[in-house]
């Protein structure tokens, strides 16, 4: 059995990924954050930890609690929380290591740009830049002061400088690809005339179509887009990057990536669905824990987890928190 644990606010991701896989994969089971923090109890079965980005400092202590307990009981703990590094970190320590050219600074830090154009975002969530690109210090500035002026406020944004280039027909692309457990699953080549490159706007030729079965066949990249997942701490998850002079420009690694559907789409890139199951099916096999065990229990700080909901508890739930708490103790299972 494999457990995934995400947010109540982003189920369908998992969900869609069950759904439309219409049992070509091992068992998994999707488990919130708030069911797995109320019982102080998950499943027997393989961990995956993902949407750090919607998680509070709390609930990413109680998390990193769960995880302790779980390797402890020789659980396999995928995105470890104390390991994984989300956007700001990876991107400020692959370009440390020479590994990518994108530069982000923290505004809320007072920190400056050294390249543009950049654009300013959220560090966390998938939404849109708050900005367009901005192509210097004046434009850098007077974006902060529009933020301001909108009761935008600084705390977790970003800015990033851009690195992408338009290819030989004019688009930006975007090239996608999974890791799970170390095996890298590459999912598409999305290509678009603008900027920010969410979809497949450009028109599907036999060309294009068949550059992106084909990157899905080799893997060109399987060897550096490993050793940057290594680095990130991330065993799950999906890397969005791109090509610039022949070397990877990383984007982000989402931990809670949208999979293809496996149903329906485009008929020119069908093949290519085939290709992505049958491989996932692989990967996710081999993290498979195999038969039940027991399930793992663990035990967070008290004072933490009475912040980890989104409403305040009532009296009888935190005399059932105190109670589990104190089974948790004398069981030996410890903070």
């Amino acid at each position: 059995m494999i457990n995934i644990l995400v947010s109540d606010l982003n189920t369908h991701t998992v969900a869609r990924l069950l759904r439309t896989s219409r049992g070509h994969l091992p068992a998994i089971r999707m488990i919130t954050y708030r069911r797995a923090f109320r019982r102080l109890c998950v499943p027997a079965g393989s961990l995956i930890f993902t949407d750090f980005d919607l998680l509070s400092s709390f609930e990413m202590d109680a998390a990193g609690a769960l995880a302790v307990a779980a390797e402890a009981q020789g659980v396999r703990v995928l995105n470890h929380p104390v390991r994984a590094q989300e956007r700001y970190p990876l991107l400020r320590r692959l370009h440390r290591d020479g590994l990518n050219a994108v530069q982000v600074t923290r505004l809320d830090a007072g920190e400056s740009p050294e390249r543009f154009p950049v654009f300013l975002r959220l560090e966390d969530g998938c939404l849109a830049p708050d900005t367009g690109l901005l192509p210097d210090a004046a434009g850098f500035d007077a974006a902060l002061a529009k933020l301001r002026a909108r009761g935008k406020t600084l705390k977790r944004r970003i800015a990033v400088s851009f690195e992408a280039a338009r290819d030989a027909d004019g688009h930006f692309r975007k090239y996608g690809a999974f890791c799970i457990g170390g095996r890298i699953v590459p999912q598409h080549i999305l290509r678009d005339t603008d900027w920010i490159v969410k979809s497949n706007r450009a028109h599907v030729t036999e060309a294009t179509a068949a550059e992106e079965l084909d990157f899905i066949r080799n893997n060109p990249h399987q060897a550096q887009l490993a050793e940057i997942f290594r680095r990130a701490g991330v065993d799950f998850g999906r890397i969005d990057y791109t090509l610039r002079d022949g070397q990877i420009v990383v984007f982000e690694i989402n931990m809670n990536p949208t999979f293809p559907r496996f149903v329906g789409g485009n008929p020119a890139r069908e093949e290519r669905r085939g290709l992505i199951l049958d491989r996932l099916r692989d990967a996710f096999q081999a993290i498979d824990s195999g038969p039940p065990g027991a399930p793992v229990r663990f035990a967070a700080d008290r004072k933490s987890l009475m912040q980890v909901q989104r409403r305040r508890w009532g009296w009888v739930e935190r005399q059932l928190m105190a109670a589990r708490l104190g089974r948790r103790a004398k069981t030996g299972v410890t903070e």
